[in-house]
């Protein structure tokens, strides 16, 4: 009886809980479902390393309260170290995620696009221009 009760009072407590607050992140939670989707569709699989870093970049995101909140940008990707902003042109807090990002371990480069389709093509060519340097911020 006690079981039943538990269960009937309990789990729709935790259900409404849980998509309350999936509701008042829903930028945030939509931008780490995309990118877990991409890591898991993206052939090659990605590298340990890279999805590491792509987890502490997402982290840097969702802790500024800033980004966290920031419908414009529409996507990150980070290959070889090199972090790519998927987010159009006229983004107003572009040089706020640069200065962010760069001080993220691991981070060799950040850089924006405003294309999705540019983005694999643009972390390409900065990690093969990265060569050992700590990092490097273009915009």
């Amino acid at each position: 009886m006690f079981k039943l009760a538990r269960r009937m009072l309990i789990r729709p407590f935790w259900r409404s809980a849980a998509l309350a607050f999936l509701w008042s992140n829903r930028t945030d939670a939509t931008r780490w479902a995309k990118g877990a989707m991409r890591a898991v569709k993206q052939r090659p699989f990605p590298s340990k390393d890279d999805l590491v870093l792509e987890g502490r970049v997402r982290a840097a995101i969702s802790a500024d309260a800033t980004l966290r909140g920031d419908g414009v940008l529409r996507d990150v990707v980070v290959r070889d170290g090199v972090v790519v902003l998927v987010a159009p042109d006229e983004w107003r807090h572009r040089a706020l995620a640069i200065s962010r990002l760069s001080g993220v371990q691991g981070v060799l480069a950040v850089q924006t696009v405003a294309n999705a389709a540019d983005a694999d093509v643009a972390a390409t060519a900065k990690a093969e221009m990265a060569d050992g340097r700590p990092f490097s911020v273009t915009a």
